[in-house]
């Protein structure tokens, strides 16, 4: 008989450690729980080991002998939650019912401690951190707390540890609902002052963990706490209900659950789970409540979606704290960058660089008067921000004084790295590379935000081909993460590792792409949206076809993806692809119409397309689609049976094109294709990118005849 595989070790990173403290002006200690790393300045991670360590931490304080239970984190961390490799090892196993029990139980001391519980929560408290001080009584915060936040349903699962039961009892059902599920799925997090306003915290202190100040001003505001007590004031335990009546919980939770349903088409169950939880927990225990939690638990995290959830977040993870493919080169020094442009694209890119790199920036076009426009509205960008509170207005002046425009071709001659932003044509983006190659310095690098068109292409005919490298960067620029590298078939590593490093220093996460059309992202949304777009041509309901992926659970349909790109965007990508892959990529004679007419969207209003019969489009587009389908009747031949038809050819049609992709070499595998879905396209983490999504629902096999990963 062959030996037992020992079970696997997660080691604790934790240390607790109680200190007996009195407070000012009090005469009885309190019982004061310290919580850190063992890694210096590392994060709170709650394995199971660790969970064992708080359990007997707490359960050997002799409560008759203390006034209170204070848990404190570290400086930075009160908690990251929990420890994901032995969430994974569950998914594995199967196993996770003694994990999840054991955080009940180390918790739950905590809420039914006899004496009042307070936690500091002095840095970030995410997923079991959070829910750690959701089982005391009261939450004190400083200025820089955060983020905070549970962020389970992202990951495929839900708050597992009493955040179902204990957030909607103490900020009600409606706001928390929307903090596990909505900002969970959309990976917003909370800083101080919100959690104030929402009452996640009861107080924000001025002062800030690792001085004096802050000790005593915790101190002062525990005994004040623990005086008012004193003088008869109710403590008010974990679980207890607020002023909620039994109505607005119903239908605060049937509200949550109706959005969910339309959100995600039942693509990501977890946020239904846990809209069921928190439905249960107005009228069930806390410990029947964590029965049912450690239940669901156990189904929900061995099953596919959140196994890809997972593999998207650690994905991700792993790739924001250090890129692949990066050449072993010795980047460029950048002092200063130059972009070529100055409409909207070229700010965007001017302001990106000079916040995140702190190099001056200067914009440059062939109209002054629009290059003064250009300036004025970049540095408008940072005045903005700070009065969104995102900067000090010092700060904001500071980068506004960064960004300049050209006087002459002599102000980009000592520029280090130089971008051009102007319209989407390989002619006019050649004759821009050629005429500043003769200005600036032989070592300058030369890049390209071109969303499709070949960086090879824009790189023949120039005296130093090898520095012209693709730096994709999606809108909107503020707030989507990707960066798209491309090499060209004569870039140079220097090229490349520089502008990895200045990704780095923009905050980016870099993916190095080979030359191809349409690049990453836009081949894959360009190809499910053509699938879309003949089906529509042929006579398909525009509805039924703008729908047809909703079991994905994508974050737009594409009608709306077109209308929020814009359709001469959209389409001149398609154009891009239809020239490379005719036998793949068709001419939309709708597209073809709607450009062509000026149209800026094809869905009505703002691009939320009403329901009732016969206006589902905006009245000119519909106009143009009757006209087109009239003009083209053979293509009534190419209809769909039916939405559940169109689905599978829209899944067909995306493991064909990414199965392609991957054999040109265009990435070094189907983890980069996640990963650039993930980050450019905002595809959900439940459908792990979009190559587990595929290999679940049989699309690779059927096209390829294999899957995109080992089962």
């Amino acid at each position: 008989m062959a030996p037992t595989a020992p079970a696997p070790s997660f080691p604790s990173t934790v240390t607790v450690r109680v200190e007996h403290p009195v407070l000012p002006g009090r005469t009885r200690p309190v019982a004061l729980v310290r919580l850190d790393s063992t890694p210096p300045g590392g994060l709170i991670i709650w394995g199971s080991e660790a969970l064992g360590q708080l359990r007997d931490a707490v359960a050997g304080i002799d409560q008759s002998a203390v006034e209170a239970i204070v848990v404190t984190g570290s400086a930075t961390s009160f908690g990251a939650g929990a420890n994901l490799k032995e969430i994974r090892h569950a998914q594995l196993s199967g196993v996770s019912e003694h994990y999840i029990r054991l955080g009940h139980e180390a918790f739950g001391l905590l809420a039914d401690a006899a004496v009042p519980t307070f936690s500091l929560v002095t840095g970030q408290a995410l997923g079991g951190g959070l829910e750690l001080a959701l089982h005391t009584d009261h939450r004190v915060a400083h200025r820089r707390t955060g983020p905070l936040g549970l962020p389970e349903c992202r990951l495929g699962f839900f708050p597992g540890w009493g955040g179902v039961h204990l957030l909607p009892h103490l900020i009600g059902p409606e706001a928390a609902l929307r903090m596990i599920v909505f900002d969970s799925m959309r990976g917003r997090h909370a800083r101080a002052q919100e959690a104030l306003e929402v009452g996640l915290v009861d107080v924000v202190l001025d002062a800030v963990p690792g001085g004096e100040e802050w000790d005593a001003q915790w101190q002062r505001w525990v005994a004040d706490r623990l005086a008012a007590l004193d003088a008869g004031e109710p403590r008010r335990r974990p679980g207890t209900a607020g002023p909620v009546t039994e109505q607005q919980w119903h239908d605060a939770v049937d509200r949550a659950r109706a959005r969910a349903e339309q959100t995600w088409h039942g693509a990501a169950p977890a946020p239904l789970v846990a809209v069921d939880l928190v439905a249960g927990a107005r009228t069930e225990s806390r410990a029947e409540n964590a029965e049912r939690a450690v239940r669901a638990f156990a189904e929900l995290v061995v099953g596919d979606v959140a196994k890809a959830s997972l593999y998207a977040f650690e994905l991700v993870s792993a790739r924001s704290r250090k890129a692949a493919d990066v050449p072993a080169a010795d980047p460029r020094p950048l002092r200063k960058a130059a972009v070529i442009g100055a409409g909207l694209m070229a700010g965007q890119l001017a302001s990106l660089i000079a916040s995140g790199a702190r190099i001056p920036v200067v914009l440059t076009d062939l109209d002054d008067e629009r290059l003064a426009a250009g300036v004025q509205r970049t540095r408008d960008r940072f005045t903005a921000q700070a009065a969104k509170g995102r900067l000090t207005a010092e700060q904001a002046e500071q980068l506004g004084a960064l960004i300049s425009g050209a006087a002459g071709p002599e102000d980009l001659a000592d520029a280090d790295f130089v971008i051009e932003a102007v319209f989407e044509d390989l002619d006019v983006k050649k004759k821009v590379f050629a005429q500043w190659e003769q200005v600036v310095r032989p070592d300058a690098i030369l890049a390209t935000n071109t969303s499709s068109l070949s960086v090879t292409a824009m790189a023949e005919g120039l005296a130093h081909p090898e520095r012209v490298v693709g730096f994709h960067v999606f809108n909107p620029v503020e707030v989507t993460p990707l960066l798209e590298i491309v090499a060209g078939e004569r870039t140079g590593d220097v090229a490349l590792a520089t502008a990895f490093d200045l990704a780095a220093r923009l905050r980016r996460t870099a993916v190095r792409v080979q030359d191809a059309p349409g690049f990453v992202v836009n081949r894959v949304l360009t190809r499910l949206f053509d699938v879309v777009v003949r089906a529509v041509d042929a006579g398909t309901d525009v509805a039924v076809a703008d729908h047809a992926p909703d079991p994905m659970g994508l974050p737009m349909t594409p009608l709306r993806l077109l209308d929020f790109v814009g359709p001469a965007v959209l389409h001149h990508v398609g154009g891009t692809m239809h020239r490379a892959y005719p036998e793949r990529f068709a001419r939309s004679p709708w597209m073809d119409a709607v450009v062509a007419a000026g149209l800026t969207h094809v869905l009505p209003g703002a691009g939320e397309p009403r329901q009732d019969a016969g206006s589902y489009l905006d009245p000119e587009a519909a106009r143009l689609l009757e006209r087109t389908r009239a003009e083209h009747p053979r293509l009534r031949e190419e209809a769909p049976a039916s939405s559940e038809e169109l689905l599978v050819r829209i899944q067909d049609a995306l493991a064909e094109e990414i199965g392609a992709l991957l054999q040109e070499g265009v990435v070094a595998g189907p983890e980069d294709v996640d990963l650039c879905m993930v980050l450019g396209a905002n595809y959900p983490f439940h459908l792990g990118g979009i190559t587990p999504y595929l290999d679940r629902v049989g699309a690779a096999e059927r096209v390829l005849g294999h899957r995109f990963h080992q089962a």
